[in-house]
Order: structure tokens, then C-alpha cells, then sequence
């Protein structure tokens, strides 16, 4: 008969995040950029008042393109930490690579809410752009 002793390590359970804790989480990062932004213009661009709009617009899309992919890389933004969640490789050990950031950045920016439209019909809860990218979000400590 074969032995029914499970290690912890096999009862390691995967939990994926549900959609309203995705997006809580991208609203955190999503006021922690415009903070950045607001820092900088603040210190650094206040005495041009009206001008440089379009600098400002620019300087924000910067801090995306940078952010986001640097949050991802190394886990999981400072909102997904926030919130407990940790992005992974599609096998979910281990951390994605810039290549990976990038494409999960750029098809969420060209998709936008439409990305997000399966997480509730998949069984890891991944979105077009975890698929796209080759990735998943968990929950940093999985039960």
C-alpha cells in the first residue's frame, strides 16, 4: 500500500488573487505614481506654473514604463506587495524577467480593461496580459 504522509512542501496550495484585489492593487500603484509625479513638479517645476503640460504628461508615462516593470521583476509592485500578492513565471517559482515585464506592460496598456475580462473564467485567474507574458499572480503566502 503506498504511504498517505504528504510533506509540507506538497501541500504547498497555490491561491490566485480575485479581480477586486488585482485592481485594488493597481489603484495603490496607480496614486503612488501620481505622487511621484506630484513630488517632482512640485520641487522641481513649480515656478513654470502653466507651462510644460505636455512635459508633464510625459514625465508621468515615463514613471510608468519604468515603475511597473521594475515593480514586476523583482515580485511585485509596491501595491501588489501591499496587498500580499507576488507576480511569478507561469510555473510560479520564479520572478519574471524584463522581457516578461515589458510584454505584460505593454499588452496591458494596449487592452486596458479588456485584459482583465477572463480572470474570472480561468482557473489560475490569469489575465490576457499574465497569458501573453508568460506569467501569474499570487498571493505571497500560499496555504
Amino acid at each position: 500500500m503506498e504511504n498517505d504522509i504528504h510533506t509540507e512542501e506538497e501541500e504547498d496550495v497555490r491561491i490566485y488573487p480575485s479581480l477586486l484585489n488585482r485592481l485594488q492593487a493597481m489603484f495603490f500603484d496607480f496614486w503612488i505614481i501620481v505622487a511621484i509625479v506630484m513630488f517632482l513638479f512640485v520641487n522641481f517645476f513649480d515656478h513654470y506654473a502653466g507651462q510644460f503640460e505636455g512635459l508633464k504628461i510625459g514625465l508621468f508615462s515615463l514613471i510608468v514604463l519604468i515603475y511597473e516593470p521594475l515593480g514586476s521583476i523583482s515580485g511585485g509592485t509596491i501595491g501588489y506587495r501591499t496587498m500580499g500578492l507576488k507576480i511569478r513565471r507561469a510555473d510560479g517559482e520564479r520572478k519574471i524577467s524584463v522581457w516578461q515585464a515589458y510584454q505584460r506592460l505593454l499588452v496591458k496598456i494596449c487592452l486596458g480593461c479588456l485584459s482583465f475580462m477572463n480572470i474570472s473564467n480561468d482557473a489560475q485567474r490569469r489575465a490576457i496580459h499574465d497569458k501573453a507574458s508568460g506569467t501569474l499572480v499570487l498571493y505571497a503566502r500560499s496555504k
